[in-house]
């Protein structure tokens, strides 16, 4: 409990690392209007490939330095030394990161969904994949910023992209599956199915990874 509240206060106190992206989001959803025909009739449907895309790009730029500050101090020596389990940290890291970042671009996401769709239940059906889906972008890219912890995160970015493109693919179609008033709680399934393997997998790799930095 005391590594999660110690994460939890850094975290906070470093405005820039949790407010910025979310500005970034923001700016992003309110800008995406303004570059198209406001008479569109595939507005609400483009709106989707935008917000997938802006949820993307923060969760990225949210991770950039997630380790560096903590590996710079010699923080992360000392957890790796510790009596508390590393990928446990790790995990813990991850999901303060989420709860303060994650969490609040899934639900200012629905309340851009409901204000492009005017459909309610659309915004609290896309709600939940939201959630998932910062979840396991935040996991992913914080895998690759371990990854490139002493060499940039241009390398990370390379490796991880990848890795996401076919859950946008998922993501996509279970917007269609959505409007379609089809059963789409198969893909809920699924991007929970991923997300429980890599939330145990992730911070173990990610533990080796910081090690072997740390030698």
């Amino acid at each position: 409990m005391n590594i999660i509240k110690f994460e939890l206060l850094k975290l906070r106190n470093k405005s820039r690392g949790w407010l910025g992206p979310i500005l970034v989001f923001i700016l992003i959803m309110v800008a995406f209007p303004l570059t198209v025909e406001i008479s569109n009739k595939d507005l609400d449907q483009s709106f989707f490939a935008v917000l997938w895309i802006a949820v993307l790009l923060v969760m990225m730029l949210a991770t950039e330095d997630i380790f560096l500050e903590d590996f710079n101090d010699g923080s992360l020596e000392q957890f790796a030394i510790s009596d508390i389990s590393f990928p446990y940290i790790i995990s813990v890291k991850i999901f303060i990161y989420w709860l303060l970042i994650g969490v609040p671009i899934s639900i200012i996401g629905s309340l851009f969904c409901l204000g492009f769709t005017n459909s309610g239940n659309l915004a609290i059906n896309i709600f939940p994949i939201l959630l998932i889906t910062s979840y396991i972008f935040i996991n992913v890219f914080s895998f690759g910023n371990a990854l490139s912890l002493t060499k940039g995160s241009v390398l990370g970015t390379l490796v991880t992209l990848p890795l996401l493109l076919p859950l946008l693919i998922v993501l996509g179609k279970a917007v269609i599956s959505i409007n379609l008033n089809l059963n789409y709680l198969g893909f809920v399934a699924l991007l929970l199915g991923v997300l429980s393997i890599i939330i145990f997998l992730i911070p173990l790799i990610i533990s080796y990874i910081i090690r072997a930095h740390l030698e």
